[in-house]
């Protein structure tokens, strides 16, 4: 049975098309015609961890494990935020913002456009009603489509998955490449599969996780529901698992429903992970109250905790040798010079990221290249050659108890064991040089791309703030290299 959503997504579709006075695409060259079809997908606060791709015990993603087995899985991802909108307008720029972004960089040209300019007919999908036009989001899409278009309350996979279908149907395809963008959300809070999706096995809890739960039942308030509210917590990540899977039929449907005889790249991703109660809620400056699920944290943002911000990325199509799976750190602002480089596209001389066609083929990257991810809270640094992942609090962070952090990823995935104070001198050093250069590109990239209107953003407090915390005071800082360049 169609619906009444499904109908009011059909009927408004049929009003957005007929409204729509795009001029229509012609190609860019005499080649234009011969560009694949891009696809990418998002699938809003999913944990590479919690796919069976990437491990995990239960078979939550059959039909993106066979993406993978098609094409190439990378096993170490990391998102360029810890939250949604941040992380999208780096993935959309192709540019590490350093900030704590609320939209797409004004003076930089959005890869939708970019394609649009090229000659691709560009269409976007998106549930995260974050996302939207007023954060320039929507910039390049000739048809962009949110929840709000639809007047939905909520957008679930079935209802993105109705929406690009009546959206098919009202504009078969032409000549011109087409780049598809897809945003789901059904794994966000609150966790409730809309279909029945039952999985076999129990969900899956680190045993770092439970033995990080046990040793809280020590405590005389954690004791008396401890057994209560451990099964919630399961319960929800059972909900959790079962969101995925909802996905995860969902974009087989589409993936079929958007092929045409046509080459085609399809880029799947996540904006952000999501805490499960993996880790202690220690650094908002709140002594933990007695039930053991707000003892532990569940959300995102706020930290930089590995499940928050190591995402799934696999890129299945033309260029992509199937069955590879490469370990080579990759980022999320990798996805646009990709996607372009698909498209026989210039990259961005000014971009941040590199065309994963080239981690292929030399399966390396530069040691000088950081791994960044940012939220309001702190920033994550790491090299790409080195286990040892920093975490350097902000203003907001350092208000709210976060304290700086380190730890060896190759010993303590988990990150249970905060290395900050072992730390050598010799390593600081290289800290030093790490954060004057991350501070001078915050101060730059916050007034080069207006992503603050009122030029309030200052990164002064909290480089010296963390110097301090490092041993290095006042005149001990070194000042900023030199820089004429806007970013």
């Amino acid at each position: 049975m169609t619906s009444p959503l499904r109908v009011v997504t059909l009927a408004l579709l049929l009003t957005l098309t007929a409204c729509n006075d795009a001029p229509p695409h012609e190609p860019a060259s005499d080649t234009a015609g011969a560009r694949p079809d891009l696809l990418l997908v998002v699938v809003d606060t999913l944990r590479a961890d919690h796919l069976s791709t990437y491990g995990y015990p239960r078979p939550t993603s059959p039909h993106i494990d066979a993406l993978a087995e098609r094409g190439v899985l990378f096993t170490d991802v990391t998102a360029q935020s810890s939250w949604t909108q941040p992380s999208m307008a780096s993935m959309l720029s192709g540019r590490q913002l350093y900030v704590n972004a609320h939209r797409l960089p004004e003076r930089v040209e959005s890869l939708a456009e970019r394609l649009s300019a090229a000659g691709y007919e560009t269409a976007a999908f998106v549930a995260n009603p974050n996302l939207s036009g007023e954060g320039g989001y929507d910039r390049g899409f000739d048809h962009f489509i949110g929840r709000d278009d639809t007047g939905g309350t909520t957008w679930n996979a079935p209802d993105l998955e109705g929406a690009v279908k009546a959206w098919l149907e009202l504009n078969p395809p032409g000549e011109a490449p087409r780049f598809l963008y897809l945003h789901y959300l059904d794994p966000h809070w609150p966790y409730a599969p809309v279909e029945d999706t039952p999985l076999a096995g129990a969900p899956h809890v680190r045993a770092d996780t439970e033995a990080a739960w046990t040793a809280d039942r020590n405590t005389p308030e954690v004791e008396a529901s401890f057994d209560t509210a451990r099964q919630s917590m399961i319960a929800d990540i059972d909900a959790y698992d079962r969101e995925i899977a909802v996905t995860d039929r969902s974009l087989a449907r589409l993936l079929d429903a958007t092929a045409r005889d046509r080459e085609r790249l399809v880029v799947l991703a996540s904006d952000h992970g999501e805490g499960l109660w993996d880790h202690h809620e220690h650094a908002r400056n709140v002594k933990p109250p007695g039930d053991l699920r707000e003892r532990f944290f569940r959300d995102h943002s706020y930290h930089m905790w590995q499940e928050l911000i190591f995402t799934p990325l696999i890129v299945q199509g033309v260029g992509f040798e199937a069955g590879l799976r490469l370990d080579t750190p990759v980022q999320n602002v990798d996805i646009m010079p990709t996607l372009l480089r698909a498209a026989g596209l210039p990259l961005d001389a000014e971009g941040d990221g590199v065309a994963l066609q080239d981690v292929v083929a030399q399966q390396a990257l530069p040691e000088e290249r950081l791994l960044v991810s940012h939220s309001n809270e702190g920033t994550m640094l790491r090299r790409p050659g080195d286990a040892l992942k920093f975490v350097f609090p902000t203003a907001t962070g350092f208000a709210f108890g976060m304290p700086i952090q380190a730890y060896a990823l190759d010993v303590d995935p988990g990150e249970r064991h905060n290395l900050h104070d072992a730390i050598t001198q010799d390593r600081q050093h290289s800290l030093r040089d790490d954060l004057q250069w991350l501070y001078r590109a915050r101060e730059q990239r916050s007034k080069a791309f207006a992503l603050y209107p009122d030029g309030s953003h200052s990164a002064t407090d909290d480089q010296q703030r963390v110097l301090e915390e490092l041993g290095y005071a006042g005149g001990d800082s070194p000042a900023p290299p030199d820089s004429d360049s806007d970013g």
